[in-house]
């Protein structure tokens, strides 16, 4: 046998769904290795059978792209009633997600990077022996490494996330205006949500075996999301109104509004802290420049001749992008993210959230804004990936 032959043979199902998946942008995992903790990960999540079928669905760059069965068999090796079976066992246990594809057809879409991989396993806020394993597997050097390397690249001039404003912070004469949108507004134009927990301090919570002091079920999922998540059990089904008062529990708690960058669509509402969660953390820490990873549309002023120094902002900021300077507030205009979360703490009404002089891309919506990340991670790539 040659060794082309050889090396074929010696390969495995697990090797080539990395290869497959770390070799495309559109999972949003090429940054990852192929080898060492991704495929660790996926040997302990899927079987051989799993991993086999999940070789055969076309990867889309937009997320919750639902693909008939027969096109997905159509791609593969399985037949399409052993393939319907284990796609329909993968989304019972929340790993693959359903819904209506084109002709008003039963359809699948993968979990990607940034929608469920790997953060489903958190959803649920469960803390047994396999969130254990994964975390410790996803805190592999070179996976953590490679993710940083991703998030460092400043060829990408469109960000898949963006920080709102604490409302009760914003001028009301702003808050019909794209972008300036309210988070309550967002709400109410959705038609159904999903409550789960926060993947960030539930790892948190997981590696440091003790809380942040944040809540972890403010996290809530939007329209086709939320149906792929009440129907997988990764979280519960809530109201209108129920979303509505998460969000005044998260403004309580001083956490930041965070959801996708796009107009219409909108899948995730996020409420981080800067103790445990990827965006507000990393910014706080100053391991990566703020413009580097979110779009922030709005910024912190302050009017000094109403400043008491009374300092309460500096406390409050997320990020530590405030001080105090000759008895005034000061604000470092390179790391605020204009999450206003410090305006309702002042008590004379010095701080002002004003919309940011270089506001960064957005998109029409949740297709655009992904469609747009492909292109220009594939062009940062040198069109090397597809």
């Amino acid at each position: 046998m040659d060794e082309a032959k050889m090396e074929l043979s010696n390969r495995d199902v697990y090797t080539e769904l990395a290869e497959r998946w770390c070799g495309s942008t559109y999972m949003w995992l090429d940054y990852v290795p192929p080898g060492g903790a991704l495929q660790k990960v996926l040997r302990e999540i899927f079987s051989e059978a799993e991993a086999e079928a999940l070789k055969a669905v076309p990867l889309s760059p937009v997320p919750l792209h639902y693909l008939p069965l027969q096109e997905i068999a159509d791609a593969g090796a399985l037949p399409l009633e052993q393939l319907e079976a284990i796609l329909d066992g993968l989304v019972a246990r929340g790993l693959v997600f359903a819904g209506t594809a084109a002709g008003n057809k039963k359809g699948y879409a993968l979990i990607k990077n940034g929608y469920g991989f790997s953060q489903v396993f958190y959803w649920k806020g469960e803390k047994n022996e396999l969130t254990h394993r994964l975390v410790d597997l996803e805190s592999d050097g070179d996976y953590r490494k490679a993710r940083m390397g991703l998030y460092k690249s400043e060829a990408d001039k469109t960000k898949a996330y963006r920080y709102i404003p604490l409302s009760a912070s914003l001028d009301p004469r702003w808050q019909s205006v794209y972008p300036t949108e309210t988070i309550e507004r967002i709400i109410q134009k959705a038609r159904k949500y999903a409550l789960v927990h926060c993947t960030c301090r539930v790892i948190y919570e997981l590696r440091k075996g003790e809380s942040c002091g944040h809540p972890t079920d403010v996290c809530i999922k939007l329209d086709e999301l939320a149906e792929s998540v009440i129907n997988g059990g990764l979280g519960r089904e809530i109201s209108r109104d129920e979303a509505l008062a998460v969000i005044r529990k998260a403004v309580a708690h001083g956490l930041v509004h965070f959801t996708d960058n796009a107009e219409e669509g909108i899948k995730h509402i996020c409420n981080c802290c800067g103790c445990a969660c990827w965006s507000v953390g990393a910014i706080r820490k100053r391991l990566i420049p703020r413009d580097m990873l979110m779009a922030v549309y709005y910024m912190r002023q302050v009017v000094a001749e109403e400043c008491s120094g009374c300092a309460a902002c500096v406390v409050a900021c997320p990020v530590n992008a405030v001080t105090m300077a000759d008895g005034v507030s000061r604000v470092d205009m390179d790391w605020c993210i204009g999450c206003g979360v410090c305006a309702p703490c002042c008590p004379n009404g010095a701080v002002k959230i004003v919309e940011n002089d270089k506001p960064p891309a957005f998109a029409k919506n949740l297709q655009e804004l992904y469609t747009r990340l492909d292109s220009e991670r594939r062009e940062r790539l040198g069109g090397e990936k597809q």
